[in-house]
């Protein structure tokens, strides 16, 4: 498809806030589909809507969910339906563009990923977080524990049925205030405020049960509320657990509400989706115990304006990178409004990334990935963008310091001149991508060189 051909100019799409009463909708595109993403089922959408400042409309047979990131960019989840894919990425296009943004799409199949780079080849940057995975069991699997390597599992059970007398029963209105109870316990035991994300998401749940479809399950041991799980089901094979709570004196009932849910929903669903591990590494040892049938990977895509299109050859060209690494860094890292580069002809042949990071209780801009096309090195194009990032940061007064990790002897020289100075490796955490290394790639410590601003 010639992607020219259809493409749009402005936005005809007309977006509203998601409502509880909003299953039919859901039913109607996602129960009936392939898709297992927990990300699409309405209580998850409908229950972080405030965090997210999420909104929804339909367009061509679409389903289509605009966000909010948390660094404040506008975003699409992948859309639900049975259009025509270049129609609705086109209509994406110059809906973000209304908003002064490239198209951000999050969440992304890998079928959709296959189609988008077919219509669009090397037009979007894409990345797979593995924090971001769908950890997806057989349902029947986590209902029987079979074989040796559930034996921890079973030998947990074993011991909460030994020591307490349990019962186990549906969420009502009868017992929703044993949850409630519960999860305050849980709070206090994990030091987590009201205020939490979570715990808003949790009490829009809780207001809006029977609209969104919710059902849940609580465990009692020795009469007192000891563990409890809510979920929805995605489509007609699978059922996802958003949430699940265990008070942590009773040795075992996480185990024990793990496998009771399973043999209801095994009763229905083929798959049970818990949801992905938020990079947690607890959490990720937790669920990947229970061996996941399927790691669903969802992808984030960028699409790429045609200069940034050349940043990332030239990416390639001057450190040797695969398109997946330099991809990786355009979907978590990269600021457009801290990009400086140098065209010559229309074509990018240098490049400068400015990188917000902290440091204790200090703000640094790092200077990353500096390039300079080989043809065109030797005549003072670099020195041209360091100096027009220093100007930024000392015109937008956000940074203590601008940093960076010198290549080798000759940058170093070449920064110094500039005013940075050698100092110890200072350790610097990338405040909010913490899974991408901004290292040297040296096996050897990276030493730091600073330039104070403020």
């Amino acid at each position: 498809m010639n992607t020219q051909s259809v493409r749009v100019t402005s936005s005809p799409l007309t977006f509203r806030q998601i409502s509880s009463s909003d299953s039919a909708l859901f039913d109607r595109y996602v129960k009936g589909s392939d898709c297992r993403n927990c990300d699409m089922s309405l209580a998850n959408i409908f229950c972080w809507q405030d965090s997210y400042h999420s909104t929804i409309t339909e367009w061509h047979n679409w389903l289509i969910i605009r966000f909010t990131t948390s660094d404040n960019h506008t975003a699409y989840m992948q859309p639900i339906g049975c259009g025509d894919m270049g129609e609705v990425i086109e209509v994406l296009i110059a809906d973000a563009a209304t908003e002064g943004e490239p198209l951000r799409l999050y969440r992304l199949d890998s079928v959709w990923v296959d189609r988008l780079q077919n219509l669009y080849p090397n037009q979007f940057a894409l990345h797979a977080s593995e924090s971001n995975a769908d950890y997806i069991y057989l349902a029947q699997d986590l209902a029987t524990l079979p074989g040796r390597k559930y034996q921890p599992k079973r030998n947990f059970i074993n011991r909460f049925t030994s020591r307490y007398n349990y019962d186990f029963e549906s969420i009502t209105e009868d017992n929703l205030e044993d949850c409630l109870y519960l999860n305050r316990l849980w709070c206090d035991q994990k030091g987590v405020k009201k205020s939490d994300p979570e715990q808003k998401a949790l009490s829009r749940a809780f207001d809006n049960f029977l609209s969104l479809n919710l059902r849940g399950w609580i465990l009692y041991a020795d009469n007192t509320p000891t563990a409890f799980a809510i979920g929805s089901e995605i489509n007609h094979d699978t059922f996802c657990i958003h949430i699940e709570k265990s008070d942590i004196n009773f040795e075992g009932a996480s185990a024990m509400i793990n496998n009771l849910v399973a043999v209801e929903i095994a009763k229905e669903y083929k798959y049970i989706n818990r949801e992905d591990d938020l990079g947690l590494e607890g959490l990720r040892r937790a669920k990947q115990s229970y061996y996941p049938a399927i790691m669903l990977a969802k992808y984030s895509a960028l699409h790429l304006s045609a200069a940034e299109v050349q940043m990332r050859q030239l990416w390639v060209e001057c450190f040797g990178d695969d398109i997946a690494t330099i991809d990786h860094f355009f979907t978590t890292v990269y600021n457009p409004k801290q990009c400086f580069t140098h065209s010559i002809n229309g074509t990018v042949v240098a490049m400068l990334h400015l990188v917000t990071m902290r440091y204790g209780n200090s703000q640094h801009g790092y200077i990353y990935a500096v390039a300079t096309a080989p043809a065109f090195r030797g005549q003072g194009i670099a020195s041209q963008l360091i100096q027009r990032a220093i100007a930024y940061a000392k015109e937008c007064r956000e940074y203590d310091s601008l940093i960076l990790i010198p290549a080798d002897k000759t940058a170093q020289r070449l920064y110094s001149r500039f005013g940075f100075e050698m100092k110890d490796s200072i350790f610097v955490q990338l405040e909010n991508y913490p899974d991408y290394d901004l290292g040297s790639g040296n096996s050897t410590p990276d030493f730091v060189m600073q330039l104070k601003i403020l």
